[in-house]
């Protein structure tokens, strides 16, 4: 008994210890750090614990956030053109990292992780750094920190899924039981199956909309599934590899399931997504795992008793072979080498990283700390958190290239015509990769036309 005693009396010494020279740097300068982010619940959850900061250290963070989309990206990107100290901290897209990082805006962490004695680099993992904070890819420079891992997923209707008569009569029409599907074909036949305008029921919900990342965030997990790819990262070759006969194939198909979407889909993106399976009005979503505890809120959500949740299925490419991926999502934090506030800026992110701060964070979404998603406490948050750690061994990205936002651009325009008939999909993406191209010779790739090779599954592109 002594012995616990004298253990928990050291252990509060050491944390009022850490907690006095927080408070210490924080008292002294009274600082505020601005924060940029998309509005949304992950950063009023950070906010919100931010408030325990000010306590303990007298600094304040304060939000400058912003509507998802452009409006977000370009606020970043205006005030690091500008070399402005407008805000201190900022949470930014995966795949911007490149953009932000190759241009010298952000600060390496590296110097600042090696000289804590409160954060270490193995409290996360290898993936979500390199895919959250790291460039060039395989670099090991890290310029921000996992701030809300995500990936695609599906939401789906159990009442509909689990009703024996429903269940009887898609046996008699589609011959195999009716269940969560494992093919994106068995995922067909069930969104045909459930789709009765007469009844404002329709078999499926995607994106397909022209803003941001909408129908990217679709189609790039159609075009992977089937076996194509974005691109080569090693030859930086385009033509060949978007335009593939397997990445078509994976875009006709995503183009396709709109024919059991509900009216409009072609402009949707995840607030229409979210609406209408909370509403009862589609029965399968792919959606963001951001937004499934959408899903059990009664304020919002009619299918609170109803809804289940599933990783995404699969697909047999051309070449027969199996495959599972599907688009990431998610943001890192990282630091403004602008800022007038870098020390105390880091401080924060030091402490919210913690497994006590990351944990609160869990409850809202999702953490990239590895002590948090390792902990039963956590996996029994939801019913969707065990998912979740499972699906990200599945996960894909854009090109990690500081010609993220161009190239993104481009897709959408070109991704979006395929999807509302203005281009065959094989021609859409026929244009993209030659605009794509274009756009990387313009900005100095060298590239190298090669006979056409396998590129490695799920890796970053």
């Amino acid at each position: 008994m002594v012995g616990k005693k004298l253990r928990v009396f050291l252990v509060s010494v050491i944390a009022t210890g850490i907690l006095f020279s927080y408070a210490a740097i924080g008292n002294a300068k009274g600082i505020t750090l601005t924060l940029v982010w998309h509005a949304g619940i992950c950063a009023e959850t950070l906010l919100d614990i931010a408030k325990d900061w000010e306590k303990i250290s007298g600094d304040k963070v304060v939000g400058a956030l912003v509507p998802y989309g452009p409006q977000w990206h370009d606020k970043i990107a205006a005030e690091f053109a500008a070399h402005g100290s407008g805000f201190d901290l900022a949470c930014w897209d995966s795949q911007s990292v490149a953009e932000f990082a190759g241009g010298g805006h952000c600060v390496l962490l590296n110097p600042l992780i090696e000289k804590s004695k409160i954060l270490d680099i193995t409290d996360f993992s290898p993936v979500s750094l390199a895919r959250y904070g790291e460039y060039p890819d395989g670099s090991g420079n890290y310029y921000a920190f996992p701030a809300n891992q995500d990936c695609l997923g599906l939401i789906y209707r159990k009442d509909l899924f689990e009703d024996l008569e429903e269940k009887a009569k898609f046996f008699e029409r589609y011959r195999y039981e009716l269940d969560i599907p494992k093919t994106y074909r068995q995922l067909r036949d069930i969104a045909e199956f459930f789709t009765r305008p007469e009844e404002g029921l329709y078999g499926f919900a995607q994106y397909g909309g022209r803003e941001y990342d909408y129908c990217t965030s679709m189609s790039n997990t159609f075009i992977w599934v089937f076996g194509g790819e974005l691109w080569n990262p090693q030859t930086n070759e385009v033509k060949g590899y978007l335009d593939s006969p397997a990445s078509i194939q994976g875009m006709e198909f995503y183009v396709d399931l709109f024919k059991f979407c509900p009216p409009g889909s072609e402009t949707w993106g995840f607030d229409e997504v979210n609406t209408a399976m909370q509403q009862g009005r589609a029965a399968m979503a792919m959606q963001w795992f951001y937004f499934f505890g959408s899903m059990l809120d009664p304020k919002v959500s009619k299918i609170v008793d109803k809804v289940g949740f599933a990783i995404l299925p699969g697909e047999y490419g051309m070449d027969g072979r199996y495959r599972r991926e599907f688009s990431m999502g998610g943001q890192g934090i990282g630091i403004n080498k602008y800022s007038k506030h870098v020390d105390a800026a880091w401080k924060f992110i030091e402490w919210y990283e913690q497994h006590d701060q990351q944990m609160k964070y869990a409850r809202n979404c999702q953490t990239g700390r590895l002590s948090v998603m390792k902990s039963p406490e956590w996996l029994q948050m939801n019913p969707y958190n065990k998912l979740f750690r499972v699906a990200l061994n599945w996960i894909n990205d854009y090109w990690h290239v500081p010609e993220y936002a161009i190239l993104l651009d481009i897709m959408q325009e070109e991704v979006n015509t395929a999807v509302v008939g203005k281009k065959t999909a094989a021609q859409a993406l026929k244009d993209c990769a030659e605009r794509h191209e274009r756009t990387l010779k313009r900005a100095g790739y060298e590239i190298t036309r090669t006979k056409h090779v396998d590129v490695p599954d799920n890796i970053v592109h």
